[in-house]
Order: C-alpha cells, then sequence, then structure tokens
C-alpha cells in the first residue's frame, strides 16, 4: 500500500456550505437548511450564466486550496460526475424533441463533463493537467484512485472533485438524487504539507463489497447521490471522537462488481477544527 496525505477538504451542499459547517453538523447535529453557493473565483457577470454544476465544484476546489494555503496554479485536478449536469441534460432533450429546436449555446457549452474543470483552469489561470471521470456508480471511488495514483506515481499534488446533482424527475430512475452535493480533497506526497489533515495509505483489491453507510443525518438526503459515496471518509476526519484516536479508520470502496479501493485511514492528533 501507498502513504498519500489530505491537505485539504472542500464541501458543499444545502446543508453545509464549507468544511466548519459540516464538522459542525456532524458533532452537533446542526445543519444548514438552504447553503449559499457564491463562489467568490468566478467573476459575477460569468456566475449569472455560470450553471450549479460548475459553481458546485469550483467552490470546492477553492476551499481546499484556501485550506492547505496552496496555490493551485500547479495543481492538476481529477473531477467526476456519474451523470454529470443532469439539469442540463433534461433541458436538452427536452429542447430537441419539439420545433424549433433552438439550443441555447451557453447551455449546450456547459453541457461537455469537462466544462467544471475549463472553468477552473481559467479562472485560476492553471495550465495544469485535469482529467473528468464518470463511471455510474464507482465514478467517486474511481477518481480517489485516479488522484491517488497520480500523487504517487507523478509526485505532485492532485485536487480530487466528487459531485452530483439533484435529479430532475424524468432521471430519478438512473440516479434518485434529491440534493446535491459536492466534494474536494488535496492529495499530497507525505511531508509536502506540514500541518494535513490526515495521511491514509490506499491499494485494490480483486473483492465484492457493498458501499459504506453514511452517518445517519445525512443518509436520508444523500443515500442515492452517487456524489456522496466518499463521506464516510471525510466523516472520520470531522468527527471530533474519531480525531481523538490513534487507531487507523479503515474504508472499502467499489470500483466494480469484483474490486474495490482499500484506504487504511491516520487521523492527525490534535486536529483543529474551526467553526465559524
Amino acid at each position: 500500500m501507498t502513504d498519500l496525505d489530505i491537505a485539504g477538504i472542500g464541501i458543499w451542499s444545502p446543508f453545509f456550505p464549507d468544511w466548519p459547517a459540516f464538522c459542525d453538523g456532524i458533532n452537533s447535529g446542526n445543519w444548514h437548511e438552504n447553503a449559499p453557493l457564491q463562489p467568490g473565483l468566478i467573476p459575477s457577470r460569468e456566475r449569472r450564466r455560470a450553471p450549479q454544476s460548475v459553481k458546485m465544484a469550483v467552490e470546492v476546489l477553492d476551499q481546499a486550496c484556501n485550506m492547505a494555503s496552496m496555490d493551485p496554479a500547479g495543481i492538476a485536478t481529477v473531477f467526476s460526475s456519474a451523470m454529470g449536469d443532469m439539469q442540463i441534460t433534461d433541458y436538452l432533450c427536452k429542447i430537441l424533441v419539439e420545433p424549433p429546436r433552438l439550443v441555447s449555446p451557453t447551455r449546450f457549452h456547459n453541457s461537455v463533463h469537462n466544462a467544471t474543470t475549463g472553468y477552473w483552469s481559467i479562472t485560476r489561470h492553471t495550465h495544469a493537467p485535469t482529467s473528468a471521470i464518470s463511471a455510474m456508480g464507482y465514478s467517486a471511488s474511481m477518481a480517489m484512485l485516479e488522484a491517488a495514483v497520480q500523487v504517487a506515481e507523478e509526485d505532485t499534488p492532485v485536487l480530487m472533485v466528487s459531485q452530483e446533482m439533484a435529479a430532475p424527475e424524468v432521471l430519478r430512475i438512473i440516479c434518485p438524487s434529491d440534493y446535491p452535493i459536492s466534494l474536494a480533497l488535496l492529495l499530497t506526497r507525505p511531508g509536502l504539507f506540514p500541518h494535513p489533515l490526515a495521511s491514509f495509505q490506499f491499494g485494490v483489491q480483486r473483492k465484492s463489497i457493498d458501499w459504506p453507510g453514511l452517518h445517519p443525518d445525512l443518509e436520508e438526503p444523500f443515500n442515492g447521490n452517487f456524489g456522496s459515496r466518499l463521506l464516510p471518509l471525510v466523516t472520520a476526519i470531522a468527527s471530533v471522537s474519531s480525531a481523538q484516536t490513534n487507531a487507523p479508520n479503515r474504508f472499502e470502496f467499489p470500483l466494480s462488481k469484483s474490486a474495490c479501493l482499500n484506504i487504511s485511514l491516520k487521523i492527525r492528533e490534535n486536529i483543529e477544527v474551526h467553526h465559524e
């Protein structure tokens, strides 16, 4: 197994706008009802035209970099979503079956799976490599594996994003997602960042497993959301009780019907969780 660090975390949903709010929810049960989404990196004029999927990803990527005080200009990104922007997909399908079939150029531009990485690269003036992954229900774990391998093999920090939108009614049979969520992890080699949130070892095993369960408060809103698959990992970091033990937290995330990603997580001692 290979050792890596988690130097920064970004997270957003209607129930928690950032990492401090997520930690507060996990430890006290205090959740937001309609958290705002106004990523400051996107200029106001562009922000009005940018879809929610782009805003979510840019917001959490920026949060993760700010937490680690790292310049994102040279950091590679791995973006993942099972279904992409389902709201735009639904719009395009409706428009194309009725005359005059006039598609909004802006929405069409934002419909591609790597639109988010494009916005991020432009707003952060970065020429670092970007990847966009879609592997249906396995998208989050595949992105985690891809990002971890890039860090280990290229010896470079990598930002990983896992996210999913709320599904329009017609697509709920494929992706029963009630609420949007976006999660970013900044992964680095050990020692690059002086105060990582956690370190972990990862490996791949041929094994058929189920997804780990979510925190009880998150089970109902996110159980059907493919972008929430890695929440157990960050929940362990956010949990004050878990942060006070030296015992590693072990997780298994399916990569397919017959393989899984193994992660052994060790949370940094005396981790500081700042609440606003």
